[in-house]
Formats: structure tokens, C-alpha cells, sequence
């Protein structure tokens, strides 16, 4: 049965009668409502669905739901602004190492399928580093051998051998290829060609397959994640185990099961929009900047209340605080990105939450600095919008431009570093 692919952008809301007239039927759309009720990433309205503020693929049977940045969705060529929201989506998942992309995003976004994209570049690329050398180490194993293979194991040589004199329980390290990484490599690949109607795909995955035969098969669960550890010689795997990961945690339903598979790849764009701009700022401080700074994310070293025993409580984390690096006590700047639309509205206050700007005023008083930014997507109309709380501290209003037409992730970031630039420069 074909592939369909019906694309949301964040916050657009669809009929379930525009659903079947995409091609779902009245059976994937209750599962789609049965998996939304342990994802959340849909409102539910009366035979509607509503998409919040998540991006990414969901997979119901053979149809992929995506949800595209909504930054796009007003864009007036349908076909051209769902290549380029998808095509931006994958610069950002790349740039913040969601995923390792090392494809032509132009390429890549031709498929329309946010959902095929993710298994084909886990494929190809697994398959590419499997090819320069499959992952081996040393496995600790206890065998009851008839030769004495590394050391024995005089306890469980008493316990079980003590009549068969002829047998010696044993202890020894196996260098070996049947091992976690790629036990749970097998399982991924194993998952995903039940899942993939993509025939590039699933020629990728049978060829990963063959290549895995002689690994054993072992569901793959959370705590086995835990015990993966990497050093120089596995280094090179840990991005294709990230992956592997995404994969095998969202997926919604067992691997043994008979059903169709229901399967989840989704992000939180609030957190996709911080950590993009974060690492912008982190990687090219010195031309947005012009000086040495030192960039902290998520800084949490400071409380907003000191109770009557003199303990610490709310902890402050602003999203981006920057100190010169003359200067490592007091921040000349505090950023907040906000992942919301501002309306060309005085009366409502431009979309600009209360919440928000006290939560400002608290960081700057406490971090003793004069300037904030709330950093927000530009839309259709840029912002730039200054307050003051009084007379030495400044909140300051601004939009940056994510609808760059880059031809590839290094033009595309160069352009948004340059807008950082004029942003943070005229403060």
C-alpha cells in the first residue's frame, strides 16, 4: 500500500474529514487519538486535532503525519514552504546534533518525508561507518569448558565439578562483535523494516541486516541505553546510537506485536529554538559579539529567595548569559528566547506574556546586569521594542529572521549569525 504523508504545521488545526480526504482511515485516526493521549503533542477538539508546539514524524500504519515549524505556514506556495520549513527543521536538528546529517539537505528534503528522511540517514550511515569496521571488544564470559581456556573459576569449579572431574569452569574475555552496541543496532534495524515503506530504505536496512546476521537478537529497553559506554575505540558509533535511540524509545508498540506499527520521532520546538540560537552564540561569540566573551546556557547558580534559615530557594535559569571575559562576575547581557508569534498589536502588548518580562526583571536584578533580550522568531514583521525597568535597567524586544533560503547548513547558519549580529550590536 502506498506511503501518504500529511503535513501540520504547528498550532493548524484538521478536521478528521480533512484527515480521510488526506487518505487516513476512520481506524488510524482513533489510533492516531490513542497515541496523542500518551504523547500529548495534539489538542483534541470535537472531530478535530489540533497541533501544538511540536515538530517532527509520526508514523500510524502507512501514513506519516509531520509537523513542520510554524513559522512557515503562511507562506502562500504550499510545495515551496513545506520543502523549505523542512529543509531549515533539518539544519537546526543537525546543527544542534539531534542528528548527523552529512547529506545534501536540498536532497533530502525532496522526499517530503520527515519520517523516511530520519531511517534513511540512520541507514546509509550506519551502514558507512559499519564498512570501515565493525564495532568489537572484549566480552567477559564463564563457560564449563573440557580444555582451560583464561582462568579458572575455582568457586563454581567446586560447585559444578566436583564429580566431573574432566570439566574445568572457566573465565575468560572474548573479543568479539556480539556485543550491546550492536545488539541494539539489530534491534533498531530490525524495528524500522517493519515500519519503512520507503524502497531505498528498506534495500538499506536488509543490507544493515546481513551485515548483523551473526549478532544475537535482544530486545532493547531504557536500561540498556545505560550501559552503554563509549571511549576512543566506539566513539565513532555514538551518533548512530543516539539515533538508535530516538527510534527504539518512541516506538508505540512491541516489536513482537502482529498490529501495524505506530511510531513517534517529535521535538519541542521551545527547546529546538534555544538550543539552535544557544550554539550559534556559544561557536561564533566573537563576531556576534566583537570581543571575548564567555557564553553559559541554562545558567543555574543563582536563587531568587534566601528563606530564614539562609537556604536557597527558586533557582534562577536564564536560557543565555554573556560575560566578557574581562568580566566573569557581572553579565553585560541575559537572553530568553521565546518560541511564540508577537502580533503588530500596542493594546495587547504585542503578544509579550507579563510572565515573561518580570521573569527578566528578576534575572537582571539578581545577575546585577542592565540588558535583557526576549528573543523571538520573526514571522511576517520584525520587532524592536525597548523598556526600561528604570533608569540603568533595559528589556529589549527583538525577532530573529529562521527563514533563510540557504543552499546548504553552513550558508544558512552564516545568515542567521549575521542577523544575531545586527541584533545584539545596536543594544
Amino acid at each position: 500500500m502506498k506511503n501518504k504523508t500529511i503535513t501540520f504545521f504547528e498550532h493548524e488545526r484538521k478536521t478528521f474529514g480533512e484527515l480521510k480526504h488526506c487518505g487516513m482511515s476512520k481506524k488510524d485516526i482513533l489510533k492516531l487519538i490513542k497515541l496523542n493521549r500518551k504523547l500529548k503533542i495534539f489538542k483534541d477538539g470535537h472531530k478535530t486535532i489540533k497541533a501544538k508546539q511540536f515538530v517532527g514524524a509520526l508514523k500510524i500504519n502507512n501514513t506519516t503525519i509531520q509537523i513542520l515549524p510554524k513559522i512557515y505556514k503562511n507562506e502562500r506556495n504550499e510545495e515551496q514552504k513545506q520543502k523549505e520549513a523542512l529543509t531549515n527543521l533539518l539544519y537546526m536538528l543537525s546543527y544542534t546534533k539531534k542528528l548527523k546529517i552529512k547529506e545534501n539537505f536540498a536532497n533530502l528534503s525532496k522526499n517530503n518525508d520527515l519520517f523516511e528522511i530520519y531511517i534513511y540517514l540512520f541507514a546509509k550511515n550506519l551502514l558507512k561507518e559499519i564498512e570501515n569496521g565493525i564495532y568489537k571488544n572484549y566480552n567477559k564470559k564463564e563457560e564449563n569448558l573440557t580444555y582451560l581456556k583464561g582462568k579458572l573459576h575455582t568457586t563454581k569449579q567446586i560447585k559444578h565439578n566436583y564429580i566431573n572431574k574432566h570439566k574445568l569452569y572457566c573465565k575468560y574475555a572474548e573479543f568479539s562483535e556480539n556485543n550491546l552496541i550492536n545488539k541494539i543496532f539489530k534491534y533498531a534495524v530490525e524495528l524500522l523494516k517493519n515500519i519503512t515503506n520507503n524502497p531505498k530504505n528498506k534495500k538499506l536496512l536488509s543490507d544493515l541486516s546481513f551485515v548483523l546476521s551473526d549478532i544475537d537478537y535482544k530486545t532493547i529497553t531504557i536500561n540498556d541505553f545505560k550501559k552503554v559506554k563509549f571511549n576512543r575505540m566506539n566513539e565513532r558509533f555514538k551518533p548512530y546510537i543516539e539515533m538508535a535511540k530516538m527510534f527504539i524509545l518512541n516506538e508505540s508498540t512491541n516489536l513482537n506485536s502482529k498490529d501495524l506499527k505506530t511510531f513517534s520521532l517529535i521535538f519541542n520546538m521551545d527547546y529546538l529554538f534555544e538550543e539552535f540560537v544557544g550554539t550559534i552564540l556559544k561557536k561564533h561569540y566573537d563576531e556576534i559579539f566583537n570581543n571575548e566573551c564567555v557564553i553559559h546556557l541554562q545558567h543555574s547558580e543563582l536563587y531568587l529567595l534566601t528563606d530564614e534559615n539562609n537556604n536557597n530557594t527558586f533557582r534562577l535559569k536564564p536560557d543565555i548569559v554573556v560575560y566578557s571575559s574581562n568580566n566573569t562576575n557581572k553579565p553585560f547581557l541575559i537572553i530568553d528566547t521565546k518560541y511564540k508569534n508577537l502580533i503588530d498589536d500596542k493594546t495587547k502588548n504585542y503578544n509579550i506574556n507579563q510572565s515573561d518580562a518580570y521573569q527578566m526583571f528578576a534575572y537582571l536584578k539578581k545577575y546585577d546586569c542592565k540588558k535583557g533580550v526576549l528573543l523571538y522568531p520573526k514571522y511576517e514583521k520584525e520587532f524592536n521594542k525597548e523598556y526600561a525597568f528604570n533608569e540603568e535597567e533595559h528589556l529589549f524586544i527583538r525577532t530573529i529572521n529562521l527563514k533563510h533560503n540557504g543552499q546548504n547548513q553552513k550558508e544558512y547558519v552564516e545568515n542567521v549569525n549575521i542577523d544575531l549580529k545586527k541584533i545584539f550590536t545596536g543594544l
